[in-house]
């Protein structure tokens, strides 16, 4: 599959894979169902944040695959230091306003999602009306206003609280990632030994950062939290890395390798996940070390193109899985650097995976639904939430929602969950085909 257009089939369909991931996590039984199917560090029944737990799990890959995607990215969007600045804002304050729109009244949460459509929509040209131009960052203004007015009503009449505190921390640490992330690649797009120093550098100030305990004290302090901490800054190490696969992907040709070496990725990916999950450290080293070996072996022989990014997986995957004791196990919270080094080597690996269930089946049904949703992840990420939810509050849906999970048969409640965020993201997908998209 070629990459040299402006957007790459399997970065939207991996990137729509993954919000599905996130919204399916938020909704799925919860405490009931095996602790692999939650975060790890959040294990069931209570699902209360226990840092002192190590490994990970398929939840806790959902957002590296979203920052690898983001990271990826980047070299196709080419981004100008001013378009930089303007997308962060506008992704710091739809970290806010999704979340203040939310409202005990459906109604008022269905307001405010509508509000976001002249907020946040695409115009490729300006609107007319009466046959005239109505400038777009006019359309912006009247957004702003129609999202404050439905943020006010939300205060004053359903007391929902106004604070600086209350925000999307995936959106707003998505947002701050973009601006580094940017900024780096901007300077460095022609010194690429450059861009690894930064990496490098980064990667000490992780390490000197985690010994001196700053993530806690970041954290600790509600006056710093809300607008920042510490840990902005290890994620890069996952982001930037993400940032070579993407020119790597506009340079190359070729087409999408084969069935075989999709299938050896995908397992690898598994088998990581279940020696991560059960603290298989000498077998995971031994395996995941003979897998990788055998992995890009094969891609010389069958897919040569892929050589390079594999290369850059098999780094960050076998670097995660020595460093995978350092520090009390690899972890989400705090973030790791074992586990910013895997999740980021997965998802490389997933990558190969995508292209080839794009390249085989461009037009499918449920490849239609994930890139649909990739292409549109503002909208993809809160539609659930802010439209399907309170349209079936509003006409009574919601209660055909409740019966589709019998009390005590928790795998037909996942089923429901998963069917429910299906929907949503084919919704999602009919927005997409229909040219609607949210940008920030």
């Amino acid at each position: 599959m070629s990459a040299r257009g402006t957007r790459y089939m399997p970065l939207d369909f991996l990137r729509g894979l993954s919000i599905f991931g996130m919204v399916l996590s938020a909704i799925q039984p919860h405490g009931v169902m095996p602790g692999w199917m939650y975060h790890v560090q959040n294990p069931p029944p209570t699902h209360d944040l226990n840092m002192d737990v190590p490994g990970i799990g398929w939840v806790d890959m959902v957002f590296p695959i979203f920052i690898f995607c983001m990271g990826a990215s980047i070299p196709f969007a080419k981004p100008s230091v001013k378009g930089v600045f303007a997308r962060f804002g506008m992704l710091w304050l739809f970290s806010y306003v999704y979340v203040l729109i939310n409202s005990s009244n459906p109604w008022v949460t269905l307001a405010g999602f509508a509000a976001l459509f002249p907020l946040y929509m695409v115009f490729k040209s300006p609107p007319r009306f009466a046959g005239k131009e109505i400038p777009v960052a006019a359309i912006r203004v009247v957004g702003a206003l129609l999202v404050g007015a439905v943020i006010w009503v939300n205060h004053h009449f359903f007391a929902e609280v106004l604070s600086v505190q209350r925000r999307g921390i995936i959106i707003f640490l998505l947002a701050f990632l973009y601006l580094f992330g940017s900024l780096i690649w901007l300077y460095t797009q022609e010194k690429k030994k450059l861009r690894w120093g930064i990496w490098l550098a980064i990667l000490a100030f992780t390490i000197v950062t985690q010994q001196l305990g700053w993530p806690t004290t970041t954290y600790a302090n509600p006056a710093i939290r809300w607008w920042f901490n510490v840990e902005y800054f290890y994620f890069l190490l996952l982001l930037i890395p993400s940032t070579f696969v993407g020119e790597l992907i506009k340079e190359r040709t070729g087409d999408s390798g084969n069935w075989s070496l999709a299938a050896l990725c995908f397992a690898l990916v598994v088998w990581l996940l279940y020696a991560f999950y059960m603290q298989l450290y000498w077998w995971n080293v031994a395996l995941s070390g003979i897998m990788l070996f055998g992995i890009l072996a094969y891609a010389k022989r069958v897919a040569p193109q892929w050589g390079p990014i594999l290369s850059i997986a098999a780094f960050m995957v076998y670097a995660g899985v020595l460093l995978e004791p350092y520090g009390g196990g690899i972890k989400k919270v705090p973030c790791t650097i074992q586990y910013c080094f895997a999740a980021g080597g997965m998802a490389m690996l997933l990558l190969v995976v995508a292209e080839r269930i794009c390249s085989r089946f461009p037009k499918g049904f449920v490849v239609g639904i994930f890139e649909g949703a990739g292409k549109n992840p503002l909208m993809s990420y809160i539609a659930f939430n802010c439209m399907v939810m309170p349209i079936m509050q509003i006409t009574g849906a919601i209660q055909l929602y409740r019966m589709a999970y019998p009390q005590g048969m928790h795998a037909v409640g996942f089923v429901r969950s998963v069917v429910a965020v299906l929907f949503t993201m084919w919704i999602v997908g009919l927005f997409t085909r229909k040219k609607i998209f949210w940008k920030a």
